[in-house]
């Protein structure tokens, strides 16, 4: 899996039908996701709250509209307050794909030659099963190379940034319209935010955490 992301506000979907058999898990179009929020007290009576909010998102079609890419558009706001100590709060979007794909094509055969070729990845009850059929007129000579690499998908993440927190205070982070783009993903890719607050004061050190909904694409 490929991540590549860049912060805009607007993007252009162009459709160019390229064809490749790839059947995908349903795609989430957008919207708004549930709040969270957590607080917690150390014995020493300093306490803290961790949450986000205004957590949203809006996936569009790839610019090179292949089935294996995934564009999508992430918004989310985290804060942090500390009381009887100080602290920061960091936050960013863990990004995991079901399987990481690698295909790549060679082909040399003489003139005449009659060859089908298809690739894909079917998706049936066992999980996702990648799959080649050629299919070549066995009274003319010529190969075709395929090679298909397959790794169990990885978690990435993603981190949008990091705050510091005075004692007494609250402190946000807000990022808008970020925009993610994932590449060579055969299978649901799955986001979720997250904000991590990490305080501390002369007798305790405390942490804690909120996870966004996940958003399957």
């Amino acid at each position: 899996m490929n991540i590549k992301s860049a912060l805009a506000t607007a993007v252009a979907a162009i459709g160019l039908g390229l064809g490749l058999a790839v059947p995908l898990a349903a795609t989430a179009h957008g919207g708004g996701l549930a709040p969270h929020e957590k607080s917690t007290v150390a014995p020493n009576g300093m306490s803290v709250t961790v949450g986000h909010t205004d957590n949203w998102f809006h996936n569009v079609a790839p610019l090179n509209n292949m089935p294996t890419n995934r564009e999508v558009y992430l918004t989310n706001t985290s804060y942090g307050t500390v009381e009887g100590g100080t602290g920061k709060i960091r936050t960013g979007w863990f990004v995991g794909c079901a399987v990481d794909l690698d295909v790549s094509f060679s082909v040399d055969a003489h003139i005449g030659i009659d060859a089908d070729v298809s690739v894909g990845v079917g998706v049936g009850s066992t999980g996702v099963t990648p799959y080649a059929d050629a299919g070549i007129t066995p009274s003319i000579g010529g190969g075709i190379g395929f090679d298909l690499s397959i790794t169990p998908g990885n978690i990435t993440d993603i981190q949008l940034g990091e705050k510091e927190l005075p004692s007494g205070g609250t402190g946000y982070i807000v990022n808008r319209d970020y925009r993610l783009k994932v590449e060579g993903c055969g299978g649901p890719l799955t986001v979720q935010a997250y904000t991590v607050i990490e305080a501390s004061s002369p007798e305790a050190d405390v942490a804690d955490w909120v996870m966004g909904d996940p958003v399957i694409l």
